[in-house]
């Protein structure tokens, strides 16, 4: 498909089944004059997200079951949003009831679509800052346990493949990269300023 779409080009849009979080959608398409395709496609009423909470240089993750990977992996608090909740909102409400740490500021680190070729959801990621515990609630069942991890523990627990999921993998990768950058950035002002006499490397 080489063309942006019209509402000319799509025909016969149905809803093949619905849930609460998703729908299944089918619609056909002319893709090129006379060529007309089926497109199947998961929507999506509202976005989700993600918190990257932050403390003592070390990120909070949760350990759960997937089913359908049929794994037992670590990844961010996550989880969607409400009908007429803000974002930020639900990111501050997913991490209490998922973690039981409350935290006083969150600020966006991105959003992508990350899987746009089958699904047009939408991923919201924020990093929380100033976390308190407040506990956990009673009747939460999803989150195995909990833990905290350094960058570098991180970076091991990908390698290892046990932390496959891909949104968690955008934010912390865009957080731990702009770190790394960041360190770079301050040794190279630190050896354009340092006489070359006293560098030792």
């Amino acid at each position: 498909m080489k063309k942006k779409l019209t509402a000319a080009d799509m025909h016969d849009p149905q809803v093949i089944a619905e849930t609460p979080w998703f729908s299944m959608r089918k619609v056909g398409i002319d893709v090129a004059p006379g060529e007309r395709r089926d497109f199947y496609s998961i929507h999506y009423p509202r976005p989700a997200v993600g918190i990257v909470a932050i403390q003592d240089e070390k990120v909070l993750l949760i350990r759960h079951y997937r089913y359908l990977i049929d794994k037992v992996v670590w990844a961010i608090p996550s989880g969607g949003v409400d009908e007429g909740e803000d974002p930020a909102v639900a990111a501050l409400r997913e991490l209490r009831e998922e973690t039981g740490w409350q935290a006083q500021r969150v600020e966006e680190i991105i959003r992508f679509n990350p899987s746009y070729g089958s699904s047009d959801q939408l991923f919201i990621t924020w990093l929380a800052t100033g976390l308190r515990w407040v506990g956990m609630d009673a009747d939460q069942d999803e989150v195995m346990e909990t833990g905290w991890f350094t960058f570098d523990e991180i970076n091991q627990l990908i390698a290892r493949g046990e932390m496959p999921d891909g949104l968690s993998l955008v934010p912390l990768q865009k957080i731990i990269g702009g770190v790394l950058i960041l360190v770079a950035q301050l040794w190279f002002r630190w050896r354009m300023l340092k006489p070359l006499s006293l560098i030792h490397i």
